[in-house]
C-alpha cells in the first residue's frame, strides 16, 4: 500500500508548487499556474519563481523551502541544467512526489545530460522522494480538475486511467478524451508502469487501464502486477518501437529499451494483458471497454437496414473469437412474423424489407431490435445504420438509449454510415452507451477483443 500512498501525491495533490512557472501567460505561454486555475482545481497552488512578487494574482516565492507549509507535490519546469540542485531543495523540503518536465537527461545524446540524470538518481536514492519523468506532462485527474502539464488539455471525467509515454495520450484525438487519469511516465528514470497499475487497481474510479509503451526497465515487477491488475479491470497496451527503426526513435524520445517485439508480445500475453495491434485498435478497445459490460456469449445479433453491410460483417467475423451464428427458432419466429413471406429471417437480420411493408416503419425496427436483444443466444447486438440527418441523428440517440437501458447487461454496438455519422457515433457513447464505429470490421474486432477479456474473467466462460 506505500506504492499507493506515492502514487496519491502525484495524482491527487492537496497542494502544488510550481517551480520555475513563467511570468507570461495568455496564449501561447505554456504556463501551468494558467492552466490550472482555468481548470478549477481547488488545491493550494505555490508559484516558486524568484524574480516577481506574484503570477495571476497569486504570491510567489523564491524557494520551496520559504513556503510554509507542507508541499504534496513539486513541478519543476526548468532548464535541465537547474534540476538537480532544485531535486535536492525538494528533497530538503521533504516533497515526496516530483514531476520534472525538461527533456535532455537520458534521452541526450550528450554526456552533460546523462550526468544530470545520474545527479538526479542519487538524490533519489538518499531519500524517499519520487520523480515522475524527466521529459513528461505529469499526471492529470479530470476528478480534481488537476494536470501538471504545460499545454491545457481536455479532460472529462471518464473511468479511463491511461499510462504512457508522451503527452499525445494527454491532448486526446477526435474520437476519444481519455483523461479520466493519466500518468505521462516520460523517460521513467524512477516511478513507471508497475505503480501507475498498482494505483489504478485501487481506484474506483478507473474501469479500465490503458497502457502505452516504449520500453521499460523492470519487465519482471510489471509482468507480476499487471497479471494480478488485469484480473479485476481491462489493461490494454499499445506497445510501439517494434521495429528496428522505431526502436532507435523511442530511445532518443525517452532513452527507453525497447526490446524484442516477439517477446513483448509474450509478456503481454502472459500478464493478460490485451495488445492493440495500431492506434486504431487501442482507441477502439479503450471506448469500447470504458462504456460496454462484459459480452458472456461469443454470438452476435445483428440487424442492418442494408445488407450488404449484414455480409461484411459476417466476413469480419472470419478466423475471430466471435461469430454472427444462427438465432433462436423463437427468435426467428417473431422476426418472420413481422416481415415479407418471401424472405427468411436469419442472422445478420435485414430489417428493410419489414420495414417497408409495415404500417409504421420505425414501430418495426424498434421491435426487431428488442426481439434481437431478448435472445438468449445472442452476447451482444451490432446495429448497422444510417444517419440521414439530424433528426435521424437524434431519434437514433433517444432509441438506443431506451434500449440499452433496458438491456443493461448485453452490448450493444452500432455501425454507423451517413452525412451526419460522426456526430451520431459521439452522441451515442454520451447519451446512450453505445460504442459506434463507422465500419463493420472496427465493430467486430472491438467486440471480438471483449469477448476475449470476459472469457478469462467470467466464472463460467461459453
Amino acid at each position: 500500500m506505500q506504492a499507493i500512498k506515492q502514487m496519491k501525491r502525484f495524482m491527487e495533490p492537496q497542494s502544488v508548487a510550481l517551480v520555475g512557472v513563467s511570468r507570461h501567460t495568455g496564449e501561447g505561454a505554456f504556463n501551468i499556474l494558467e492552466n490550472l486555475l482555468s481548470y478549477g482545481y481547488k488545491g493550494r497552488i505555490y508559484p516558486i519563481n524568484p524574480n516577481v512578487s506574484e503570477i495571476l494574482g497569486i504570491t510567489t516565492y523564491s524557494s520551496v523551502t520559504e513556503v510554509p507549509d507542507n508541499i504534496d507535490l513539486a513541478v519543476i519546469a526548468t532548464p535541465r541544467h537547474l534540476v538537480p540542485h532544485l531535486v535536492r531543495e525538494c528533497a530538503t523540503k521533504e516533497i515526496k512526489a516530483i514531476v520534472i518536465v525538461a527533456q535532455g537527461f537520458s534521452d541526450a545524446i550528450d554526456e552533460e545530460g546523462k550526468q544530470l540524470q545520474k545527479e538526479i538518481d542519487q538524490i533519489v536514492r538518499s531519500n524517499q522522494t519520487r520523480i515522475v519523468g524527466p521529459n513528461t506532462f505529469g499526471t492529470s485527474n479530470a476528478f480534481i480538475n488537476f494536470s501538471s502539464s504545460f499545454i491545457r488539455i481536455n479532460m472529462e471525467k471518464r473511468p479511463i486511467g491511461v499510462i504512457c509515454q508522451t503527452g499525445v495520450f494527454f491532448v486526446g484525438f477526435s474520437e476519444v478524451t481519455l483523461i479520466g487519469k493519466g500518468i505521462d511516465l516520460g523517460n521513467a528514470c524512477d516511478i513507471n508502469f508497475a505503480d501507475g497499475l498498482e494505483y489504478f487497481e485501487h481506484d474506483a474510479e478507473v474501469n479500465v487501464i490503458a497502457l502505452h509503451i516504449e520500453g521499460m526497465q523492470d519487465t519482471e515487477r510489471f509482468i507480476n502486477t499487471a497479471r494480478r491488475v488485469s484480473r479485476c479491470k481491462p489493461v490494454i497496451a499499445l506497445k510501439t518501437g517494434r521495429s528496428e527503426q522505431a526502436a532507435m526513435a523511442a530511445q532518443s524520445h525517452t532513452g527507453s529499451l525497447t526490446g524484442a517485439a516477439e517477446a513483448w508480445q509474450a509478456a503481454l500475453r502472459q500478464s493478460g494483458v490485451l495488445q492493440a495491434a495500431d492506434l486504431q485498435e487501442f482507441i477502439d478497445l479503450i471506448r469500447t471497454f470504458s462504456v460496454l459490460p462484459p459480452m458472456k456469449k461469443s454470438t452476435i445479433g445483428v440487424i442492418t437496414i442494408t445488407g450488404g453491410l449484414g455480409v461484411a460483417a459476417i466476413d469480419a467475423c472470419q478466423g475471430s473469437r466471435v461469430r454472427i451464428d444462427r438465432l433462436s427458432l423463437s427468435t426467428r419466429k417473431l422476426l418472420n412474423d413481422m416481415s415479407p413471406s418471401w424472405i427468411d429471417m436469419r442472422n445478420p437480420v435485414d430489417i428493410w424489407p419489414a420495414m417497408m411493408v409495415s404500417q409504421s416503419a420505425i414501430d418495426t425496427l424498434v421491435k426487431g431490435l428488442k426481439v434481437l436483444l431478448s435472445d438468449p443466444q445472442v452476447g451482444a447486438v451490432m446495429f448497422i445504420a444510417a444517419a440521414f440527418d439530424e433528426r435521424w441523428q437524434a431519434w437514433l440517440c433517444q432509441l438506443l438509449a431506451e434500449l440499452t437501458m433496458a438491456h443493461r447487461d448485453k452490448p450493444v454496438t452500432c455501425c454507423i454510415y451517413g452525412p451526419c455519422a460522426n456526430g451520431t457515433i459521439k452522441d451515442l457513447e454520451q447519451i446512450a452507451r453505445v460504442v459506434a464505429f463507422t465500419t463493420p470490421e472496427r465493430a467486430i474486432r472491438a467486440l471480438a477483443r471483449l469477448r476475449e477479456y470476459s472469457s478469462l474473467t467470467l466464472e463460467a466462460p461459453e
